[in-house]
């Protein structure tokens, strides 16, 4: 987790560039990829999803799973949005396009310290959350191996609060935005190619708040291996199923 920050505004769903411009993008994009959602449904209030850093410049795939766990049924049918933020680091493209902080802040991203992060959940709202981070954050051939070795702080904020964790997986973003890696350097293809994206859901990992027990290695590290290897076999099933028989 980042630096202490100012508690992150809420979403203000009521603004005309939701249902005027930033949702009908998102449903284009969820059409255009053929994205489906599969698994255990997601649970009401404040809760921890856990997943593979996204593909892409944009993390596009995860932003349209943020859209289908929050915002779907809000823009398409009027009922009421959840409360949903993703949490993510500043990047250097961020710095490069003047406007792009303002709409991912809009779209309820949030910056990566434990402070901004307890404060949402504290507040009954959801997050998704990244463990691997930038580790993950490369096109290879191996570029859906969870890569979370030594990242306890998602468990940290699940014991600080009591909100479950939800394994997550969203897999088809490595074909939709292919790349490359040059040096530390990755590139990845500006252009949205139309592969399948698939959103599946694991059974949530209830977690009893023991805030106490938060930085106890012999509480924090079982846990997290649990959601771990949860979410893996999330990625090994979809993975399987794509390649056949």
């Amino acid at each position: 987790m980042g630096p202490p920050s100012s508690p992150p505004p809420p979403v203000d769903d009521t603004r005309w560039f939701y249902r005027g411009a930033y949702l009908p993008v998102a449903r284009a994009l969820s059409m255009y990829h053929r994205m489906t959602v599969e698994g255990a449904a997601p649970p009401v209030g404040p809760a921890i999803f856990v997943t593979l850093h996204g593909a892409g410049y944009f993390v596009l795939d995860l932003v349209l799973a943020g859209y289908h766990l929050a915002w779907k049924a809000y823009h398409e049918r009027g009922a009421p949005s959840v409360p949903f933020r993703i949490v993510a680091a500043q990047s250097k493209i961020e710095r490069a396009l003047p406007g792009l902080p303002t709409v991912k802040q809009h779209f309820g991203i949030i910056d990566t310290s434990e402070a901004s992060c307890l404060a949402v959940l504290e507040r009954g709202e959801q997050l998704l959350v990244t463990p691997g981070g930038m580790r993950e954050a490369q096109p290879s051939r191996s570029f859906y191996r969870l890569r979370w070795e030594g990242r306890y702080g998602f468990v940290r904020l699940a014991l600080k609060t009591g909100a479950p964790i939800v394994p997550m997986a969203v897999v088809g973003g490595a074909e939709a935005y292919p790349g490359l890696r040059w040096g530390k350097l990755s590139l990845w293809s500006p252009v949205p190619l139309p592969a399948r994206l698939t959103l599946a859901l694991g059974e949530p990992i209830a977690v009893a708040k023991a805030p106490d027990a938060a930085h106890d290695l012999a509480v924090v590290k079982p846990i997290q291996e649990r959601a771990w290897r949860e979410t893996q076999a999330l990625y090994d099933r979809l993975l399987a199923r794509r390649k056949g028989p």
